[in-house]
């Protein structure tokens, strides 16, 4: 990585592209003495990806498209996955900033890679599935490579690619055992606590994964029937990515009664909807029982989408017919709505 001369130009901003590239090698918040980027240019620099959604829709759409037909080809279903908290992917990435994060090489947008899908589906039928060392193996294949009898699985994982452009967020992490880690003084809640920033995606946004039999027998397809299974909960227990011991990473399946036929049908769905729409689409699933205080986290998502006014014009109405149809109790009081009057001119 190498860092650009601040005061050779102007700062530089990310117009469109793709934004994993701008991220990763464009960081210019370095300091006049080069010892680091300082906790303030380490926030700015998280938050220069966070003003509007990652990656390209028509892009995204072909991808998942794509996906769809080859998935089809060997037998097999698209499968959605809608996070119900943020997301962390590629932590342990060098960086900056200090903390990495995962972008997909061509799309520019977070993904999780199929070898880490593939990680925690194995861990989940060995350690609470509590599958025998002979069907890890046949599945999953070796984990050794020294093993005299190694094999490949049976099942091949593919990259979990967003279904739409993604919206990300800064979140901060504070460590306070630093003293401990340094050996200066044994372990202490009392500790100063460093705060330190990293990239997320923001909840609700929709994934696509797959898995594939290796040959396209009648084992093959037995063993991606199990590993869907596991797959399904291990999302929805475990959690995908990072820091999924404090509850990042969960996801839910799309539509859970879906049938392979529908399933492809939101695929094509998502892979259509604007930003915008995605929110509109989000707010509609929200219980009546939670909207209420859901409602402002998607209003306030919408004043900050950069899309054109038209769009917005057309989200906000929506959102303000969702709410209406609700019924809720002091409709006219709640901020939410009230901002979206203003959106729409009321």
């Amino acid at each position: 990585m190498r860092p650009l001369y601040r005061e050779a130009r102007e700062r530089l901003e990310r117009r469109g592209g793709h934004a994993g590239l701008w991220y990763d090698k464009f960081c210019d918040k370095w300091q006049s003495d080069w010892s680091g980027l300082g906790d303030e240019g380490k926030k700015d620099w998280v938050t220069s990806v966070t003003g509007k959604p990652v990656g390209d829709a028509d892009q995204l759409k072909a991808h998942a498209e794509r996906m769809q037909s080859f998935l089809s080809a060997l037998g097999q279903a698209p499968l959605l996955y809608k996070l119900e908290s943020d997301f962390v992917t590629g932590l342990g990435r060098e960086h900056p900033v200090e903390n990495g994060f995962a972008w997909h090489h061509t799309l520019g947008t977070p993904y999780l890679p199929g070898s880490s899908v593939k990680g925690m589906v194995r861990a989940w039928a060995a350690q609470w599935a509590k599958e025998s060392n002979e069907t890890l193996k046949r599945i999953f294949g070796s984990e050794d490579i020294d093993d005299k009898n190694f094999q490949v699985g049976s099942v091949v994982f593919l990259d979990a690619i967003p279904t739409a452009p993604v919206q990300l967020k800064a979140d901060v992490m504070t460590p306070h055992y630093g003293p401990w880690y340094r050996g200066e003084a044994p372990p202490a809640d009392w500790h100063s606590p460093v705060p330190v920033p990293f990239l997320v995606v923001e909840q609700e946004q929709t994934f696509l994964f797959g898995v594939l039999p290796r040959r396209n027998g009648g084992q093959g397809r037995e063993d991606c029937e199990a590993v869907r299974g596991w797959l399904k909960e291990a999302l929805c227990w475990l959690g995908a990515g990072a820091k999924t011991a404090v509850g990042y990473g969960r996801f839910k399946p799309v539509g859970a009664k879906a049938t392979a036929a529908s399933t492809v049908q939101e695929v094509q769905e998502a892979a259509t909807l604007t930003p915008a729409e995605e929110l509109v689409k989000g707010l509609r699933q929200v219980s009546n029982k939670k909207l209420r205080e859901a409602a402002q986290g998607f209003v306030d998502k919408l004043k900050r989408l950069e899309c054109s006014d038209d769009e917005k014009f057309a989200a906000a109405k929506a959102m303000q017919a969702i709410l209406e149809e609700a019924k809720l109790p002091k409709l006219t009081k709640l901020n939410a709505y009230r901002e979206l009057n203003k959106l729409v001119g009321e």
